[in-house]
């Protein structure tokens, strides 16, 4: 049986993949920026041990890039890196529609739901929360699928984009275009038409990789999320 600690630790690894997860994806921790290790160590309550396993399982996965005597830093992908990788996507995501099963109408009233969540914070100041709404979206419909194996390599592969992919909608009609985009890719589903559902699905997909984030774009997400000086975080839950 495992000890108590080693439980209590691995939990604790967990909470600090899905935290700096997050906050990568929000835009929190931008690209090139370090991870200040015992700063995060006192604001998610947990000894440098399950960090520092945290942050190399997540090395590991390509969000982040360990350098030596200097620490770990948000992978910054260079425009032949991301090209390469929205290739990868744009092949292995086009393998899971081929592969889906169609949804039951509680998936698709699962999927109706997400994106009215996400139009409700559409042309709010702090919209951040709409990028895990969009990443539940995307994988409840590549969930369709049983090709596990595929599925898994794309969630990693998201993993190491995530920032990229949430920069789209940093601005307000990128925003509406991607709910809109959402609707045709329901709307097909409903209808059990494959060939639509792979256009509205490469459609998406194209418009992702082709529309970088401006500079600056996760600013105002950002901004609203700092907590204001004497505040102190709560412990990753």
């Amino acid at each position: 049986m495992k000890s108590r600690e080693a439980v209590q630790n691995g939990g604790a690894v967990e909470r600090v993949q899905r935290e700096l997860r997050g906050r990568i994806a929000r835009g929190l921790l931008l690209p090139g920026e370090q991870i200040r290790q015992e700063e995060m160590a006192e604001e998610f309550g947990v000894s440098r041990v399950p960090l520092r396993e945290a942050l190399t399982i997540l090395a590991d996965q390509g969000m982040l890039e360990h350098h030596h005597n200097r620490g770990y830093f948000v992978a910054k992908r260079v425009p032949e890196e991301l090209h390469q990788l929205f290739c990868m996507l744009d092949l292995l995501e086009g393998e899971l529609v081929k592969a889906m099963d169609w949804p039951s109408k509680d998936e698709i009233s699962q999927l109706r739901a997400l994106n009215r969540q996400m139009a409700a914070l559409a042309d709010r100041p702090d919209w951040t929360d709409m990028i895990p709404l969009n990443r539940q979206f995307h994988f409840k419909v590549f969930g369709l699928t049983h090709y596990q194996l595929i599925l898994r390599e794309v969630e990693r592969l998201w993993s190491m984009t995530d920032v990229y992919i949430a920069g789209k909608l940093a601005l307000p009609e990128a925003r509406h275009r991607t709910i809109r985009e959402h609707d045709q890719i329901i709307a097909a589903l409903v209808a059990r038409d494959h060939k639509a559902v792979a256009a509205a699905v490469e459609l998406h997909r194209a418009n992702t990789a082709t529309r970088p984030a401006p500079t600056g774009a996760m600013t105002s997400g950002r901004a609203a999320r700092r907590v204001k000086p004497g505040v102190r975080k709560g412990q990753v839950g």
